[in-house]
């Protein structure tokens, strides 16, 4: 029990401290790989996740999701990619190879799909190598660098949001 408030607390100074040092640099470059990060318990919709690709002009091939899941509940993820809270260690390291793997992957665009304020899911988008990180109204919106204001359940209107902002900033192909 000790050991796990520590583990939390030096995961936190890890989102804390790679928020502060995360560097945004403005390029013109577009989207071609994303990466999602969902939460298996809000959001289960795979095939969304792969016209919302098809939207962007990326190749399947180049979309990577991982999914945070809790295995405690009776449950089976629809994802094939997933970790739980216990493959977190310190200091934002993953134990899980799939996390590790992710985490690792440069992307040019990360899109969180989740709005709890779960520690792990913190973790994972501060680790991601993203050029441009996309999120929900969630709790921590220094992990994100554009915020949009829907539920997750609004998919359409999240899409149409997405992909206007993302032809302001000319990432598109």
């Amino acid at each position: 029990m000790i050991l796990k408030r520590f583990i939390d607390k030096s995961n936190k100074k890890y989102v804390k401290k790679s928020v502060l040092n995360r560097v945004v640099q403005p390029n013109d470059n577009k989207i071609n790989s994303i990466g999602v990060l969902v939460d298996n318990n809000e959001f289960t919709d795979i095939e969304w996740i792969n016209n919302l690709a098809q939207s962007l002009k990326v190749n399947q091939n180049q979309l990577k999701i991982l999914s945070y899941f809790n295995p405690k509940k009776e449950e089976i993820s629809v994802f094939t990619n997933t970790f739980a809270k216990k493959d977190l260690s310190w200091n934002g390291q993953f134990k899980s190879q799939i996390a590790k793997d992710f985490v690792n992957t440069s992307f040019d665009l990360l899109i969180n799909l989740y709005q709890t304020n779960d520690l792990a899911l913190q973790v994972a988008t501060a680790a991601t190598n993203a050029t441009l990180k996309v999120g929900l109204n969630n709790t921590n919106p220094e992990l994100n660098d554009l915020i949009i204001n829907v539920n997750i359940n609004d998919k359409s209107v999240f899409k149409t949001e997405l992909i206007k902002y993302l032809n302001i900033l000319n990432k598109l192909k």
